[in-house]
């Protein structure tokens, strides 16, 4: 990892993280896809986060030694850490599919994995914009958006409890899906975080 680069544009570093977890993303899409194959999967997914732990590290890095910031140092470590949670929260669902030996998704999960798949694309856009935030004319609707599919994911997490818990399943079921529920719905909100941030900096620079 080379590091000795005295110009360092934090703002490049957003985007690479988002592009990491929007990998993540994908791969996670891709072993709900085919549950037979999710121990290998898996561990493809918890490589691409540590490629996302490396990168949040980069930051840290920079920010140690940066005397001057082009946005407030407390804004650029909340948005990394913020995608690192996003990443970290891709893996954790990834390692439940194998760990809890899941043999068939349930619909409402694929349909939250594919609002993450949208969230992560979205946010790759925004942190493509946010390198112009004080002028981008895409960014404030980009930022809406992940809001807009936090929320749809919300109700979604919301319907998908309510059927599980009124189901005659057996408990081992009902705390398995449960738990992944849950865990992709932090996912979503793992972003909407990322998204909250990048608004306050608007307005604080506005």
């Amino acid at each position: 990892m080379n590091m000795k680069s005295k110009e360092v544009d934090y703002f490049d570093l957003f985007i690479k993280a988002a592009t990491i977890c929007n990998r993540a993303a994908e791969g996670l899409d891709e072993l709900m896809d085919n549950i037979d194959d999710a121990k290998e999967k898996s561990l493809a997914i918890h490589d691409i986060e540590h490629e996302g732990d490396e990168a949040y590290h980069v930051v840290v890095h920079h920010l140690n030694r940066s005397f001057i910031t082009p946005i407030e140092r407390e804004d650029i470590l909340e948005i990394s850490r913020y995608i690192e949670d996003t990443i970290d929260t891709i893996d954790e669902v990834a390692i439940m599919f194998d760990m809890l030996s899941v043999h068939s998704v349930r619909n409402p999960a694929k349909d939250l994995m594919n609002l993450i798949t949208k969230v992560c694309a979205t946010l790759v856009d925004a942190t493509v914009e946010f390198k112009t935030f004080k002028k981008s004319q895409k960014l404030p609707k980009l930022l809406v958006e992940i809001n807009h599919i936090e929320e749809e994911g919300d109700a979604l997490y919301q319907s998908a409890m309510k059927e599980l818990f009124s189901s005659d399943e057996n408990a081992l079921e009902v705390i398995k899906w449960q738990n992944i529920f849950q865990c992709l719905e932090n996912v979503l909100d793992a972003c909407e975080n990322v998204a909250d941030v990048m608004e306050s900096v608007i307005v604080k620079n506005s």
